[in-house]
């Protein structure tokens, strides 16, 4: 894949530096948190470029695929009332309940509508002032800013069914409870541009791990990797910034503002995940009444996971796409059993479609 790199020339140099710092360092797991990061590196080939000792895995950085089946069946019970109109983004769409999707629920006539952004779901509720419009509200730290604007205009009969996450506490997570040994992160671009630095300094300094916040081009992925390797192999555990020309070390500050107005940290359970204590954002007490689940009666069963489907896993880093039994065979982007094959930001939907090297 390196012809369709840009610049190949960086990419020989950067791969020719990686090979050369990782002489002698045994085995070295790398984890991304961001499921753009995934795209690039499945997408550009970059794990065929890395030496043998050199792994890269993906983590939580999917919004889409972290979301839990209990929500999506909270989804759908709302959208059957005839009242209410259901907005989501349209990877949601598609993600499988424990018995149905919310595709499933718009095709038997329940008003399930797919918009590009929040702020297209409150004027659909400005337009319609006789029923309910309840937005699925997903996302990271990226997208909870917006999410912020618009609660605190939003008319009387908006509401948000809340499945904001925030990927610190995750990643904090992972290195005290998870079963993979993670030797390094390569942090999330678009989250980071939002929180900066800070939020991250925790994470090495407990635990003893290096970070590099980077860009989306290959470059960038193989430049965070080289950084990292020469990290660890100093013994430096800091969080370093190549994505300069974006993120601050202060990160956004309006934007941070506005999400510790409207949101306060809840713990939260991730799919593949226990509860994580502070994962989560719930609307302040002011809020509430744009909260779905206290303006409605959602009274829901166990929900249940995909029989099979090893999503859970594939988020937690321990195990790769292909290694799932019902990938390509059973589980195909036509036929998704889990949310990692629905997601364009999924990695079993990336490794389907381009290849896991």
């Amino acid at each position: 894949m390196l012809h369709e790199f840009r610049d190949k020339s960086i990419a020989k140099r950067l791969s020719g530096r990686i090979r050369k710092i990782s002489k002698g360092m045994g085995h070295i797991k790398i984890m991304h948190v961001c499921g753009t990061h995934e795209y690039t590196i499945t997408r550009f080939g970059i794990r065929s470029l890395l030496p043998e000792n050199i792994e890269v895995i993906s983590g939580p950085g999917c919004p889409v695929c972290v979301t839990t089946t209990r929500e999506i069946d909270e989804a759908i019970l709302l959208s059957k009332n005839e009242d209410v109109i259901v907005t989501t983004f349209g990877d949601m769409l598609r993600v499988p309940g424990s018995e149905s999707s919310l595709v499933d629920a718009k095709s038997r006539g329940c008003d399930v509508r797919v918009v590009y952004s929040i702020s297209d779901a409150v004027e659909i509720a400005r337009e319609n002032s006789r029923r309910e419009v309840i937005h699925v509200a997903i996302g990271f730290e990226t997208t909870s800013p917006s999410t912020a604007v618009e609660i605190k205009n939003a008319p009387e009969n908006f509401s948000i069914l809340n499945c904001h996450r925030l990927i610190p506490p995750a990643m904090e997570f992972l290195m005290e409870r998870g079963n993979v040994k993670i030797n390094g992160f390569i942090n999330p671009g678009h989250v980071s541009t939002i929180i900066g630095l800070r939020p991250y300094y925790k994470i090495s300094e407990k635990y003893n791990v290096p970070q590099v916040i980077a860009g989306f081009e290959p470059n960038d992925v193989l430049f965070a990797i080289l950084i990292l390797l020469d990290m660890i192999k100093k013994g430096e555990f800091e969080v370093r910034n190549e994505y300069s020309r974006v993120v601050r070390e202060e990160g956004n500050l309006r934007a941070i503002k506005a999400i510790n107005e409207v949101f306060k940290p809840s713990d939260v359970k991730w799919r593949g995940f226990p509860e994580i204590p502070g994962s989560g954002l719930k609307l302040r007490n002011r809020f509430l009444k744009y909260d779905a689940r206290e303006k409605f009666d959602i009274n829901l069963r166990n929900s249940k996971e995909p029989k099979g489907c090893r999503c859970g896993d594939i988020l937690k880093g321990t195990i790769h796409p292909r290694e799932c039994p019902l990938f390509s065979k059973i589980c195909i982007p036509e036929n998704p059993i889990g949310p990692c094959m629905v997601s364009m930001e999924g990695a079993c939907a990336i490794a389907y479609r381009y290849g896991s090297e």
